[in-house]
C-alpha cells in the first residue's frame, strides 16, 4: 500500500462484470461501497470491455441498485470507437458491424453510416446472434480492403448462470477465416483508459484502475501507466497470476475492501495534515 500517493488519487476506473456484479448478482453492497468512495473524495468512472449495453442502460443498472451515475462517466468500446473513427476517419466512413444491436445502434447515433455490403471499417464484437453469414460478411468486407477492429478478445464473461463465451470468439472466427490481425479497441490497449482521462482532466499520476482480470483490466491499467487493483470477486485469484513479472499495486478481496482503504489512507493524511499545522 505505501506505494500509492493517496494525496493524488481523484478516481478510479472501474471495470464492472465481476467488480460491481456477476451476472444479475452485485458484488456486496453496491450503495454502501459507492458512499464510502464519495467519503474519499473519489470519482467513479466504469469502463468495461462490454459493448452489448450502451451507457444509458448501465446508469439504469447502477440505479437498480441505488447509485446514481451519469452516462458520460461509462466508458465501453462502443464510446472509444466513435472517438477513434471520429479522430482517425472521415465523416462518410463507412462501417460493418459484427456484433449486438446496442453497439449498432449507439454508432448510428453518433452519426455513422453502418453497411453490410461495402464498408471501410469492420468491427467485430461479442453477438449473441452469431452466424456463418455474418462470418463470411466480415471475412469478405476485409478481405476487399477494409480495415479490421475488435473491441476485446475477451474469451469468457461472467453470468448468473456461470462462463460464456465471449466476444473473442467472434473476433478468433474472423481472424481466422482472413488471417489478418484485428486492431483492438478494448482492454488490455489503454484506449478507453486514455479517452477516459482525456475526457475527465486527470493525470495517471491521479487514477487506480481496478478490476478482476489479470489480462485486460490489469494490463490495460498498466499499460496506461495507471496504478491498479485486482480484485478477488471475478476471474483470477492470487495464485493465477502470481507467475506474471507486471503484478497488481494492491489485490483486495473485492470494491468494498478497496473503498476502505482509500477512506482510512484520506483520513490518516487528515490527520498528518492537521498535525503538520500545529
Amino acid at each position: 500500500m505505501e506505494v500509492f500517493d493517496f494525496s493524488k488519487i481523484k478516481s478510479i476506473f472501474l471495470d464492472m462484470d465481476g467488480v460491481l456484479w456477476n451476472g444479475k448478482n452485485p458484488i456486496g453492497n453496491t450503495r454502501n461501497i459507492f458512499t464510502k468512495l464519495e467519503q474519499a473524495d473519489i470519482f467513479p468512472v466504469f469502463i468495461t470491455n462490454n459493448s452489448t449495453r450502451t451507457p444509458e442502460s448501465y446508469q439504469e443498472k447502477m440505479a437498480g441498485f441505488g447509485v446514481k451515475i451519469k452516462p458520460d462517466q461509462v466508458i465501453t468500446p462502443a464510446v472509444a470507437a466513435s472517438y477513434l473513427f471520429k479522430k482517425n476517419y472521415s465523416k462518410d466512413v463507412r462501417i460493418y458491424v459484427f456484433g449486438s444491436q446496442a453497439l449498432k445502434d449507439y454508432l448510428k447515433k453518433e452519426g455513422f453510416t453502418l453497411s453490410d455490403e461495402k464498408a471501410d471499417i469492420v468491427l467485430v464484437s461479442l453477438d449473441q446472434e452469431m452466424t456463418y453469414q455474418k462470418v463470411a460478411t466480415a471475412m469478405h468486407l476485409i478481405n476487399e480492403g477494409a480495415i479490421f477492429y475488435a473491441t476485446n478478445r475477451d474469451h469468457i464473461l461472467a453470468s448468473e448462470n456461470g462462463w460464456l463465451p465471449g466476444g473473442g470468439v467472434m473476433v478468433s472466427a474472423v481472424e481466422t477465416c482472413t488471417q489478418k490481425k484485428p486492431i483492438v479497441i478494448g482492454k488490455p490497449q489503454p484506449y478507453m483508459i486514455e479517452i477516459a482521462m482525456e475526457k475527465f482532466g486527470l493525470d495517471k499520476s491521479e487514477v487506480v484502475a481496478v478490476g478482476d482480470r489479470y489480462d485486460t483490466d490489469i494490463i490495460g491499467g498498466i499499460n496506461a501507466g495507471c496504478h491498479t487493483v485486482m480484485v478477488l470477486s471475478g476471474v483470477d485469484t492470487k495464485e493465477s497470476v502470481s507467475s506474471f513479472q507486471k503484478q497488481p499495486t494492491l489485490i483486495c478481496k473485492d470494491l468494498e475492501e478497496f473503498a476502505d482503504i482509500l477512506i482510512r489512507q484520506k483520513n490518516n493524511l487528515g490527520s498528518k495534515n492537521r498535525t503538520d499545522k500545529l
